[in-house]
């Protein structure tokens, strides 16, 4: 148990991690800054034990210490029968087991959840693969592209109607997903700290993606409106909005009305403020095209880091789009603690990105151990294997001893499992009793938040604003409904006037009964509205709040005003994300990626805190900020930049590791066609292409060879797939088990073979749409707790009555009646 209210969330947890690449480790890395204990279980290596200790670190080292840090290292080779013995004696002795293997494998290896179960009936697992461990799909080969182009929103993020669909440069496939899967992790032991059952969490990359285009579901299948490419337009129609290019580098902004005079007077344009075609949001969005061209024009007048500091000093939403180096450089990211120095034991210091969530000690971090390195402790404390033992194993191959000298050990901590207090059935959701309060509209980032914590169990109580109190209206109603629809299903409305002294005295009223607030204010406004935490624990002393802000609540950026394009341009993502025909040209994700990353992580920071507050009584605060969200999803590839100097170019016809034919091709019918091709793919890519030759081509017969010959490489494979469809360019993919697909509408994507066997469609009651309204389904797919039901998004205030009522809240003056142009 954590012995005191300062204890990380997850103190006394253990994790056996089998997973590699990016995913996994990803997740299993969140758990960690959680503070779980987490042992890595590694194959026995095959080459050389370590690399020279007087070389600098390598690129390739530099990749596992984005990801490795604070683990143990064991090393068994579990398609033997002593090291699969010795792996399910540490799941007698562990709380989790985390892989990413394809579906069926760890079934052969024996490690299969009726295995585990046998040696301890309450283990979580958590299988995270790239299509899920069902339905038609299940053992293709996934790669993130491949899971982007799948999921609907590559086909919206380009620069034009006519222009190729475009990945996001960072893989967010694989890292969601390993967000995703710690949020699962951390659910079911919470679930099992109530119930005292284990049960088996299943991830899916395509779960994931499918479930982030939120709003843009109902948007697409109920309203018939499918998302178009819309790089100066923000989804709640914002005008200007984007990408410009300056004198020197790229600004991204979005500029709301209330910024909009001080924008114009910045520019030298006060003409604009008062133009009838630009003076208000409506006006604007309709004259779209005229007020982007004058911005063009405009914004080449003066250097991107010119313009960033003046309109941001004014409080205006212009950013710098920054390498991913740069973003190391930023006083906010070194203010936020997401800059941090570890030193492994060999003296060589690596920067790696610092925990968003502020759980860790990052004066405790150290460096990745090399593989084995805690193999024989491990062993003999956790399961008594003698010394003459290991050596036996060792030399059997059935386990790897490091030999590196030099290398500390680092203690094992204690295990502590807490004794169920008979509150909840196993089939009840993790957050089964949890009260979460949601204050303050639908921004994606705490809408989303609220929603996975919705989908856990949780009751979310939405606390929202009077009419005529929303300075950015909708464009139209249906807008407004897609937002209600794709970002509040299964929550409840009331109505608060935060500005009256009885819409803060109803505030604390419902906080007496709440254990969790969730807010996006900026700094300093519940303090001002008497709301903030501090006020609202004299009426309850133990509750949480999660504060989403898109700086946070410290540094000399935290006071700015933060929206989605300022925080992609600001974590580095944006810079390598590119039209391979335009390659100068920073394109923004077609969903917001800033509040979607910030919601994910601040799901995670709710659930770890609630499970600490229901273990020590005290409740807590976190402090999200949107900007150290994305600094930490450049995880592996920050050592890489910063320490061995590496400089991240965007690279929209390279995989990764540099695999090529890689990316988008257009397909006869006019489609899209995303491949990723590795070597192990090559042979059966050139068969499927109809090009045998060019498997044992000199130019093409290795890897190294294909990069180095890349341009030729392309000059024929591009025309090779005009001569059949998407479609048909699938159905060969699919029967031949090479990773491709094609880029898919959201209708489609929803419609697909896998979305449909994994439940990722649902249909919700709706008071305004007739027939329901076609939302995403829940990601978290748990093999004991019930799915989430289909329930409505409400309409605003539709519950306030009957929640007033049912926690006996006297209101003198509230009006009761739904508060929506909808109502």
């Amino acid at each position: 148990m954590p012995q005191s209210s300062s204890a990380p969330p997850l103190d006394g947890v253990r994790v056996l991690d089998l997973t590699r690449v990016v995913s996994g480790p990803f997740g299993s890395l969140m758990l960690a800054d959680l503070g779980a204990e987490v042992i890595r279980v590694e194959a026995v290596p095959t080459g050389d034990e370590a690399p020279d200790g007087s070389q600098p670190l390598t690129e390739e080292e530099a990749f596992s210490w984005g990801l490795a840090r604070n683990k143990h290292s064991v090393s068994l080779d579990l398609k033997s029968a002593e090291g699969r013995d010795l792996m399910l004696r540490l799941v007698e002795q562990a709380d989790v087991v985390l892989d990413n293997f394809r579906p069926g494998v760890m079934d052969r290896l024996g490690l299969d959840r009726a295995a585990l179960e046998q040696r301890n009936p309450a283990i979580v697992s958590c299988s995270l693969t790239g299509f899920g461990g069902d339905g038609p799909w299940a053992t293709m080969p996934a790669y993130d592209p491949i899971v982007q182009a799948l999921s609907g929103t590559m086909n919206y993020t380009r620069l034009g109607v006519d222009s190729p669909p475009v990945r996001w440069g960072i893989p967010i496939g694989d890292l969601y997903a390993g967000v995703m899967a710690a949020i699962g992790v951390v659910g079911a032991i919470v679930h099992r700290d109530r119930t005292g059952v284990g049960q088996h969490v299943d991830v899916s990359m395509l779960d994931v993606m499918l479930a982030l285009n939120t709003y843009r579901v109902p948007q697409a299948l109920t309203f018939d409106q499918e998302p178009c490419p819309s790089p100066f337009e923000g989804g709640q129609g914002t005008v200007p909005f984007g990408n410009f290019r300056c004198r020197e580098g790229w600004v991204a902004l979005c500029i709301s009305q209330r910024m909009w005079a001080d924008a114009c007077r910045i520019l030298g344009r006060p003409d604009l403020a008062t133009d009838p075609r630009f003076a208000t949001q409506a006006e604007r969005y309709a004259h779209r095209d005229e007020i982007t061209a004058i911005l063009q024009d405009e914004l080449r007048a003066r250097t991107a880091d010119e313009w960033q500091a003046e309109f941001m000093a004014s409080g205006v939403v212009v950013c710098k789009v920054q390498g991913v180096a740069e973003v190391f450089d930023h006083p906010q990211v070194l203010a936020r603690g997401m800059s941090v120095d570890i030193t492994d034991h060999r003296g060589r210091t690596a920067t790696v990105a610092g925990d968003p969530l502020k759980f860790s000690d990052p004066a405790a971090w150290w460096a990745p151990r090399p593989v084995g390195a805690d193999t024989a402790h491990v062993l003999t404390a956790l399961l008594g294997v003698p010394a003459d033992e290991l050596e036996r194993l060792d030399a059997a191959g059935a386990l790897h001893l490091s030999r590196e000298e030099g290398v500390p050990a680092v203690a094992l901590r204690e295990r502590f499992v807490p004794t169920p207090d008979g509150s909840g059935r196993p089939t009840d959701r993790p957050l089964a009793g949890t009260v979460v309060l949601e204050l303050n509209g639908d921004e994606p980032s705490k809408g989303f938040a609220a929603q996975l914590l919705t989908d856990l169990g949780a009751r979310v109580l939405r606390v929202d604003r009077p009419v005529g109190q929303h300075l950015e209206p909708y464009p139209d109603v249906a807008r407004e409904a897609i937002f209600r629809a794709g970002l509040n299903r299964g929550k409840e409305s009331v109505t608060a006037d935060l500005k009256t002294d009885e819409g803060r005295a109803f505030l604390r009223s419902l906080a007496a009964h709440a254990d969790v607030v969730l807010d996006n204010y900026r700094p300093g406004v519940l303090e001002r509205l008497g709301a903030d935490l501090a006020s609202l624990q004299e009426v309850r002393p133990d509750l949480v709040s999660c504060s989403i802000t898109g700086f946070g609540h410290s540094g000399p950026w935290s006071a700015h005003p933060a929206f989605d394009p300022a925080i992609q341009a600001l974590g580095g993502g944006m810079s390598v994300t590119v039209d391979h025909t335009q390659p100068d040209v920073p394109v923004r994700w077609g969903n917001p990626i800033g509040g979607l990353t910030g919601s994910l992580f601040a799901a995670l920071g709710v659930l770890a805190t609630e499970r600490r507050r229901r273990l020590t009584g005290v409740g807590g605060r976190v402090d999200l900020a949107l900007l150290d969200a994305q600094v930490a999803l450049l995880s592996y590839r920050v050592p890489q930049a910063v320490t061995v100097g590496k400089k991240f170019l965007p690279e929209p016809r390279r995989g990764g590791s540099g695999s090529l034919p890689f990316g988008a091709f257009r397909t006869a019918d006019d489609g899209w066609f995303v491949i990723c091709i590795t070597p192990q793919f090559w042979h059966r890519f050139c068969e499927a292409a109809g090009h045998p030759e060019w498997e044992h081509d000199p130019r093409f017969a290795t890897e190294p060879l294909r990069r180095a010959n890349e341009a030729e490489l392309y000059r024929l494979v591009e025309p090779s797939f005009l001569d059949r469809t998407a479609a048909q360019w699938e159905e060969l993919y699919v029967e031949l088990r090479i990773p491709g697909a094609r880029v898919l509408t959201i209708a489609e994507a929803f419609a697909h073979p896998q979305a449909l066997a994994r439940g990722m469609r649902m249909t919700l009651p709706d008071a305004v749409a007739d027939g329901g309204v076609q939302v995403a389904g829940p990601a978290l797919k748990f093999s004991v707790s019930a799915p989430p039901p289909a329930a409505a998004a409400p309409l605003p205030g539709v519950d306030t009555a009957r929640v007033t009522t049912e926690l006996g809240i006297a209101l003198d003056t509230a009006d009761l009646r739904p508060v929506s142009r909808l109502a």
